[in-house]
């Protein structure tokens, strides 16, 4: 067999037994023969380090677009200088660095996809496909190939800032998830295709411990064919056949490779085109971060952007010696559904949405945060449960040494450590310091109750204290007005309102710190508090990446420092201040913002600072207590509550769930399933016996799964540092076998003939 003809059979072949029989044919010519990738005998360590295809492919993706830019980088010589991948991709692709490829039209993104592209084909079914990946970049020189593309953690862009690749991996990993790959490039200007087979080798067992990667070479170098007319030009093409995509055998949504592509390439530095020939579509895929921003393209679903119900833009957060990071948010819409229906989650069009916290770096997914830091930490849990909070954190600015201890070389996930902490209380913080959201949580928290009975409910309430004084001291108050010390009523807060829209004006004519005017701003000695402004000005007066071209100033007594300031958007923005870590108790000093209006005089406000102590547990609170609680139940066929219930497992079915519970702001809110096999085993039996019984069972049913969830709240810090899956999984066994438990004894309960208003009486 010729070289050429096995160029041509590799370039167009659609099975992986048209490959074997090519390449051990091949093998017969003189001097063909395979050696170990990377130079190394024993390569497996240093190749199979990724757990997820996806995630493997983008590396290969990732390298298209650094060929893409080296590219460029020649065609302009280098200028302007550029330090990061974004830079460059401004300057030479014409991206634009603070929207990305949202700031560009539909048509320019296109354009630029062209030129990336990959391409999903059948070969022998999802456990066996063919996925080709095109770059249409620089190129590599023959003689470049084993210390480039062929190579293991060599240092060929190590000091290329404007290049992404940094650890060596020459996507590599992608061979672990393959049966061969064909890997052919041409530089820019050249007429020869240089080309080999990369495959896995076995080795004798009675020799070697394991087997080895090995490529395609003859008397000692890749394989070269002259370019004809109808090769490629110039570039990369690396067809990977029989690779292994049962994880994603969807064509569309969180189950695709294409779902996979929008999330993990989640703000990439240039667009990509995916072509889906077993489906028979091709799509733009410019990343979640840019759909969410409104980027559309043709093939979108639902042909328009994400219905928000609020968006954060980037905030930028200093975090001292170890750079900035910059955190943005979106609130997406609870989709309307039919009645009986299953409320979808949106968030899982655009991220994980267990873990919908993004960290990314040179716009690639780099990690992520469980959704339990909204829930839980930042005490947002309806809009967490309901999949619409999305929070991304570009870590672009951090510092080398930050970005050292945060990321691993696979980028599948981040480092835990001070660096990833520091972020995850940086994000918190944010987070609960935005009444927007906090209004949005009680909307959704709202919307998901029903109508009790308050009599009823204070029962219950006392009930569960008496069972609770069983197992130690029960804090549980009556649900309602609370008590003052004195003893009078304090009246429930009122739901907090929609802030009135500013309308701007230019030039502006007001600025202002929301905060009371005759308090100080108390800090104690390290904390970061974030102070909220209102003005007239519109966006154009504040740049938070550039200080120099804002309008905005803010001053801030010694003791303190301001670490980050949101965009102006609407009239509203918010300022961070940390106060020192060795700032003396009782420091006077004051927060000043000014707005500088070209050819009037400035506007300015102005608040005094304290430093006071850091607060103490009150007293008590190292009491065995329980919060407040509501039990609601849950008919699967009709609520969407049904979601609440799940906790988002994918498995909804009736069987596995019996209920779950949500924290916030001090209430327990308990949803039980009414369709639990148990439960309504027992339901239909007391009906058909003696209907009258049936709301008593129920009621006592309610009381146990109350003493259970609140029990289980108390004991849960004991298990955070458990995996997140294995928690979930836990409790959800323990939720079904106490729901069991609670129907028999309610049931007993019941035939014993006692009623919960002699037992209260009694209590």
């Amino acid at each position: 067999m010729l070289v050429r003809d096995l160029f041509n059979t590799l370039l167009k072949a659609e099975k992986v037994e048209d490959v074997r029989a090519a390449h051990a044919k091949f093998l017969e010519v003189a001097g063909a023969n395979e050696v170990p990738f990377g130079g190394r005998a024993n390569n497996r360590g240093a190749i199979e380090v990724a757990a997820d295809p996806a995630r493997s492919l983008i590396e290969r993706v990732t390298n298209g677009h650094d060929a893409l830019l080296e590219l460029e980088h020649g065609h302009h010589k280098g200028v302007p200088e550029c330090r990061t991948p974004r830079e460059a991709a401004e300057a030479w692709l014409g991206v634009p660095a603070k929207t990305g490829l949202a700031g560009l039209t539909p048509k320019e993104r296109q354009g630029l996809a062209e030129r990336t592209v990959v391409r999903l084909e059948p070969g022998e079914g999802w456990q066996s496909r063919i996925l080709t990946v095109v770059d249409r970049g620089t190129g590599i020189e023959p003689m470049r190939m084993k210390d480039t593309i062929l190579s293991l953690n060599e240092s060929n862009k190590i000091q290329k800032h404007y290049l992404a690749g940094t650890y060596g991996q020459g996507g590599s990993s992608t061979l672990a998830f393959s049966k061969y790959v064909f890997i052919a490039s041409r530089m820019e200007g050249t007429d020869v295709i240089a080309f080999t087979v990369v495959r896995y080798q076995d080795l004798p067992a009675e020799d070697y411990k394991t087997g080895r990667y090995v490529y395609l070479v003859q008397e000692g170098d890749v394989l070269t064919t002259q370019a004809q007319d109808g090769d490629f030009e110039n570039g990369t093409v690396i067809r990977h056949f029989g690779y292994d995509l049962t994880s994603y055998t969807s064509s569309l949504g969180t189950r695709s490779l294409y779902g996979a592509l929008q999330r993990i390439m989640f703000d990439p530095v240039a667009p990509l085109r995916f072509e889906n020939i077993v489906a028979g579509w091709n799509r733009t895929i410019k990343g979640a971060r840019n759909a969410l921003n409104g980027a559309l393209d043709a093939g979108d679903e639902g042909g328009k952007g994400p219905d928000l119900d609020y968006h954060l833009p980037m905030f930028n957060v200093s975090l001292g010696d170890h750079g900035d990071i910059g955190i943005e948010y979106w609130v997406l819409k609870r989709p309307e559904v039919a009645k009986g229906k299953k409320p979808s989650k949106p968030s899982r069009n655009f991220v994980d949405d267990a873990k919908p916290i993004v960290l990314s770096h040179n716009g690639q997914n780099q990690g992520e945060f469980s959704g339990r830091l909204i829930s839980k930490e930042a005490d947002l849990p309806f809009l967490q449960t309901q999949g619409r909070l999305i929070v991304h954190v570009s870590c672009d600015r951090l510092s080398p040494t930050a970005k050292r201890q945060l990321f691993s070389s696979t980028r599948e996930q981040a480092r835990e450590g001070y660096v990833q902490t520091t972020i995850q209380q940086e994000v918190i913080s944010l987070l609960k310091s935005d009444d927007e959201l906090k209004r949005l949580n009680e909307e959704a928290r709202e919307k998901s109750l029903k109508e009790k009975d308050d009599d009823a409910q204070k029962q219950m309430q006392r009930q569960v204290a008496k069972l609770l004084r069983l197992v130690g001291p029960a804090l549980v108050e009556v649900k309602g007005d609370k008590k003052s010390e004195d003893g009078v009523d304090k009246p429930t807060p009122k739901p907090r309102q929609k802030p009135e829209p500013i309308d701007t004006v230019d030039p502006p004519t007001f600025i202002r710190i929301v905060a009371d005017q005759d308090e100080a701003i108390t800090f104690f000695a390290g904390q970061r508090r974030y102070i909220r402004i209102e003005t007239d000005a519109n966006s154009s007066y504040h740049d938070p990446d550039d200080a120099a071209k804002s309008r905005i100033n803010i001053a801030v007594a010694d003791d303190l420092e301001v670490f980050g300031t949101s965009p102006l958007q609407g009239g509203r923005m918010r300022i961070g201040v940390l106060a020192k870590a060795d700032i003396a108790l009782g420091s006077k000093g004051s927060v000043r913002i000014e707005l500088y209006r070209p050819g009037h005089s400035a506007l300015s406000d102005e608040r005094d600072t304290l430093i006071v102590d850091p607060p103490t547990p009150k007293e008590g609170d190292s009491q065995s207590g329980f919060p407040q609680f509501e039990v609601i139940p849950v008919d699967v066929t009709e609520d969407e509550n049904w979601e609440l219930v799940t906790a988002g497992d994918e498995d909804g079915t009736v069987k596995r769930h019996a209920s779950a519970a949500q924290m916030n702001e001090g209430t327990l809110y308990i949803y039980y399933s009414t369709k639990f096999s148990r439960f309504a085993g027992e339901c239909q039996r007391i009906a058909s016996q003696n209907p009258a019984l049936l709301a008593s069972f129920i009621r006592r049913y309610e009381l146990w799964l109350a003493v259970h969830a609140l029990l289980a709240h108390e004991g849960e810090q004991d298990v955070v540092d458990m995996d997140e899956e294995a928690v979930a999984e836990f409790s959800r066994q323990e939720r079904c076998r106490l729901a069991s438990i609670a129907a028999m004894v309610a049931s007993q309960e019941v035939r014993s003939g006692s009623t919960l208003e002699e037992a209260d009486e009694a209590a």
